[in-house]
């Protein structure tokens, strides 16, 4: 159970050109179901004293129920509330994810935002590597009601939150099967560092999504990943965000992307898989959904009812089939006109400063991307499981 990508995209030498979100995808609508959020709470530490994190529980949380988890990381000026929109003002994840999941875009998860910067360390940056692993997770494991294996754990993070992506990810492939830099900063180790096994990254990690801004200077932290990912054949979306730099925009459109391919093999609430072909439990999602109400399930059936054969398909319909014995339906990219995308950006609050030098100002997005979703894609890439 590997990387999932279909041959003439296993490199990805070409950028994924993911569609800009919808408008108002990162703002906070009173209209759709909220999850709820534990701001600033304390948790324990072997040697570091009382840490502080953020844990955002999807709409409809029930302790009967076991949730993957994605650990979400903030920027070098940042604390457990950046991604909240508060402090330092880098995200708005829970905006974010009550938005994917008002269309049913994401499978449900609990998102855990730490103090990266781990208090009391002469770098707390560095320090929390050993934090996030033996502190924090066993904490939120005995806390929440969480799946507690590797496939249900992801690891995602903006800037230096990007940079200990790279550095915690993937040197502890037994840990994350999902990794989620955005705009990794100067902190990010090369990749013959982190990579010293690419066969068994290969085998364990499900998706690897890199983004960055195209105008943002530290793009080339992430280039470096590309690069040598291209050249030892493994598969990963490389999300080049246009006319963007070092911006909140970049990061809660990154946000918006990766969570859509993040664990599509876990039902959450019931027995079926969420990926292709899979059937659906009680509360599980059979297929999957497209962005801006496009895609149809595919192949799964339902107890107790048909199940919906069908495609995740571009909003401006036609494109090329990607069917394949591991998919029921297909996944249409081009070939029909482009559907709109919005312009994804909300009104810009004011520039946000990073203390390593980074032009933080959020810029306004209006590029209109290709109409097809993260989630689509994910289905035409993930051909090659075995």
């Amino acid at each position: 159970m590997g990387l999932l990508l279909a041959p003439s995209l296993a490199g990805a030498v070409e950028p994924a050109n993911l569609p800009v979100p919808p408008q108002g995808f990162d703002a906070r609508n009173p209209n759709i179901a909220h999850g709820e959020v534990d701001e600033s709470v304390s948790y324990p530490t072997r040697s570091r004293g009382m840490q502080k994190v953020s844990v955002y529980t999807p709409p409809g949380y029930s302790a009967s129920t076991k949730y993957p988890v994605l650990y979400l990381h903030h920027g070098i000026g940042g604390n457990e509330v950046s991604w909240l929109g508060k402090g330092s003002n880098e995200g708005n994840a829970d905006n974010v994810m009550d938005s994917l999941y008002s269309k049913q875009l994401a499978e449900p998860m609990i998102v855990v935002m730490p103090d990266g910067n781990t208090d009391g360390a002469s770098d707390g940056f560095v320090a929390h590597e050993d934090v996030l692993l033996n502190d924090l997770i066993p904490w939120v494991e005995k806390t929440y009601s969480v799946i507690v294996d590797a496939d249900s754990r992801a690891i995602s993070g903006l800037s230096m939150g990007g940079g200990q992506t790279f550095n915690f990810g993937f040197p502890h492939t037994d840990v994350f099967h999902y990794i989620g830099p955005y705009s990794a900063a100067p902190n990010t180790r090369p990749p013959s560092q982190n990579i010293m096994n690419v066969a068994a990254l290969k085998q364990d990690v499900k998706v690897i999504f890199i983004s960055c801004g195209s105008e943002d200077t530290l793009i080339g932290n992430s280039e470096n990943y590309h690069d040598f990912l291209n050249e030892n054949d493994v598969p990963h979306v490389w999300q080049i965000e246009a006319n963007q730099g070092h911006t909140k925009t970049v990061w809660n459109r990154s946000l918006y992307h990766f969570a859509q391919l993040l664990f599509l093999d876990d039902a959450v609430g019931g027995a079926g898989g969420a990926s292709a072909g899979g059937a659906a439990g009680q509360g599980g999602a059979a297929g999957s959904a497209s962005a801006a109400g496009a895609g149809a399930a595919s192949g799964g059936s339902s107890p107790g009812g048909a199940g919906q054969a069908g495609s995740a398909a571009s909003q401006g319909g036609g494109g090329a089939s990607a069917g394949s014995a591991g998919l029921a339906g297909s996944a249409g990219l081009a070939g029909g006109p482009p559907g709109g995308g919005g312009s994804g950006a909300s009104t810009p609050p004011d520039g946000v400063s990073d203390s390593s030098g980074c032009d933080c100002r959020v810029g306004v997005g209006g590029e209109k991307g290709a109409a097809f979703s993260a989630l689509a894609l994910l289905l035409l890439l993930r051909r090659r499981r075995g």
